[in-house]
């Protein structure tokens, strides 16, 4: 019989004109299949100048969606625009951005255990709910060692059977600098707590010359159990001779470029709209510990130790020499308040805890937080094991005296209901922490400043082990970064010696481009965070996870490596890409392998015909004109 689509009338008559029984039930399955309405989803990402990457993959994903009769458009929007979509009002069908990888996988039981579906930020923005896989996130977090690494495979393998979102990709962040003017440290990356801390103004020319003469260098520190080894490289064309100071700049100032204008308008910590990386605010507040190179140490800690008997009880001792930026001390009770705030900003006030978005999960791993003396407090843990616990420790301490003002509650027009306080959506302009520098201004969407801060305990030249590196601190003046356009213009001011380095990472196009300029290096690090496809699971037809699966076949990875990201990248079947607990072996591979792009792979090539039969497969029709229908 022919496929014209035809109207109810011509098919009763058509009835009526003794058609066979058979025939009349295959008519009405096609009218009724055509009466049904088209799929159409909209695709959310961040516009072109904020992220390349980002966009071309959300554009790659549409078109994929059309050929298979999806009626799939791509909405751009400002960051602010697309995080307060996604991780505030859950207003989405599909949303293509970064995640933010975390060294310890316990990263992921926020990320999708269904007690996080109802909140804000971070905590499972994607609203999946499996009560099998929340078990297997409840237990990987009280174990170590290989047992742990088995139930992290086999949360793995449930991710990539579920897809609750698709990993694509993990680029390994690329920044350009002028070494001739800063030396910078190796096995970390430049835009990191543990890189500006670490740099060097270029003063002598011996060390000048050194810098110049360098090729390629590599540096690998020290593994952790939590993440696979940094690897950072540095590829040098010859360097011009002329000056190597900018004379409009303050002397001894360390100028950088970001592309992100957010931080120049909010540096509020709990603000998840505002927050894409943590560094300036790791600049800013300290926390009771931080990873440093190999492993987590204390940090506005002194020590800490188990308590005897008591393996769920951490005794924190906090070093002397403690202050905020404002002139106060620092006590034991700011890190009380901290922890009792994070888990309800408005201290009680209201009939329900409003959490900080940014910090819960890190935050639910503590029972309770108690100061026992100036100096000292008591941190009661969950049953968590202590790689796991650690996760809190790195939780930023906040001055009591200047929060607990506003742990009232609130409203704004961006947020679809819900309790919020102002604690949450201030913007903290002039934040008083206690980090190794304090912001001195700044011009929105054009700049930030900062500068060391005298009284921190890093200015002593007396640290002891692995902080010894930091002896005196951040070792410049002072710090700007600049608000750039794109990632193009970061490279035009490097090159003419306007900026010593950049701190958004560069897209492929723009890392090719600083390579061929002379002076400049380019260096990379390992990856920082994952691109990836996220799905509203509160709406259909994405809590069917056979459709999401579907979806997920018109991803061809190998394809996108060489033609978006540039090389230089990862691809991603697992949110832990980044350590060393991805899985090996056979079940793995059959995992993964039912998800293979359907097409020619490597090529971006589409088999349109296939991709189609998936979704009849997963129980989608079509209509006579080829429109991928919604269930009814």
């Amino acid at each position: 019989m022919s496929s014209t689509r035809l109207s109810r009338r011509s098919v009763l008559a058509l009835a009526g004109a003794s058609l066979t029984s058979g025939c009349v039930r295959q008519l009405e399955s096609t009218v009724s299949r055509d009466e049904r309405t088209p799929l159409s989803l909209s695709i959310k990402t961040v516009p072109a100048d904020a992220d390349a990457t980002a966009t071309k993959l959300a554009r790659y994903l549409a078109t994929r969606l059309q050929a298979v009769g999806v009626a799939a458009t791509v909405v751009p929007m400002s960051r602010e625009e697309l995080l307060r979509d996604v991780l505030s009002n859950h207003d989405f069908d599909i949303y293509v951005s970064r995640l933010l990888l975390r060294r310890d996988p316990d990263f992921l039981r926020p990320l999708l255990h269904s007690r996080y579906g109802p909140g804000r930020g971070w905590q499972n923005p994607f609203g999946y709910g499996d009560l099998s896989l929340d078990s297997l996130l409840e237990r990987q977090r009280t174990e170590t060692g290989s047992v742990r690494a088995a139930t992290l495979a086999e949360i793995q393998r449930r991710i990539v059977e579920a897809q609750p979102f698709t990993p694509v990709a993990a680029p390994r962040p690329a920044q350009a600098t002028r070494p001739v003017r800063v030396d910078w440290p190796d096995g970390v990356g430049i835009h990191s707590l543990t890189g500006y801390l670490g740099a060097r103004a270029v003063t002598t020319t011996s060390t000048a010359s050194r810098t110049e003469s360098t090729v390629t260098s590599s540096a690998t520190p020290a593994p952790t159990e939590q993440s696979t080894p940094a690897t950072t490289s540095a590829s040098t064309t010859t360097p011009t001779p002329e000056t190597t100071t900018d004379e409009s700049a303050p002397e001894n100032e360390l100028r950088m470029t970001i592309g992100d204008s957010r931080p120049t308008e909010n540096l509020n910590p709990l603000s998840t709209p505002f927050r894409s990386d943590g560094t300036l605010l790791d600049l800013v507040y300290d926390s009771l510990g931080r990873p440093v190179y190999d492993r987590m140490r204390p940090w506005m800690a002194a020590s800490w130790e188990w308590a005897d008997g008591d393996e769920t009880a951490l005794s924190v001792r906090l070093r002397d020499d403690l202050a905020w930026h404002d002139g106060e001390s620092i006590t034991a009770a700011d890190v009380a308040f901290t922890f009792r705030f994070i888990s309800d900003t408005s201290l009680g006030s209201l009939d329900q805890p409003v959490p900080s978005p940014r910090y819960r999960g890190r935050a639910s791993l503590v029972e309770s937080v108690d100061a026992t003396s100036d100096r000292e407090v008591t941190i009661q843990f969950g049953d968590v094991s202590e790689p796991v616990a650690a996760r809190a420790l790195t939780i930023p301490v906040l001055p009591a005296h200047v929060w607990e003002p506003f742990a009232r509650p609130t409203s704004v027009s961006w947020l679809d209901g819900g309790n919020v306080t102002e604690a949450l959506v201030r913007n903290n302009l002039e934040p008083v922490g206690s980090g190794p520098l304090r912001v001195t201004g700044t011009a929105a969407r054009e700049s930030i400043s900062m500068e060391p801060f005298e009284d921190h305990f890093l200015a002593d030249d007396a640290l002891d082990g692995r902080l010894s590196r930091f002896d005196g601190g951040f070792s410049f003046d002072s710090l700007r970064f600049n608000v750039v356009p794109s990632d193009g213009a970061a490279v035009e001011l490097l090159a003419t010696d306007a900026v010593d380095a950049t701190a958004n990472s560069l897209s492929a196009d723009s890392r090719a481009a600083a390579a061929d300029e002379p002076g400049i290096s380019v260096r990379t690090s390992r990856p920082e965070w994952c691109y990836h496809i996220g799905y509203n699971h509160r709406r259909p037809p994405f809590m069917n996870p056979r459709f999401r699966r579907a979806v997920a076949r018109l991803v061809d990875r190998e394809f996108l490596v060489d033609s978006v990201f540039g090389g230089e990248t990862e691809p991603a079947s697992s949110p832990l890409v980044a350590t060393t607990y991805v899985p090996s072996g056979d079940a793995w591979d059959e995992a993964t392998s039912e998800l293979e792009f359907v097409g020619d792979s490597g090529t971006g090539t589409l088999d349109a015909e296939r991709a189609r039969s998936v979704f009849e497969d997963a129980g989608y029709a079509y209509s006579g004109d080829g429109d991928l229908l919604i269930q009814e």
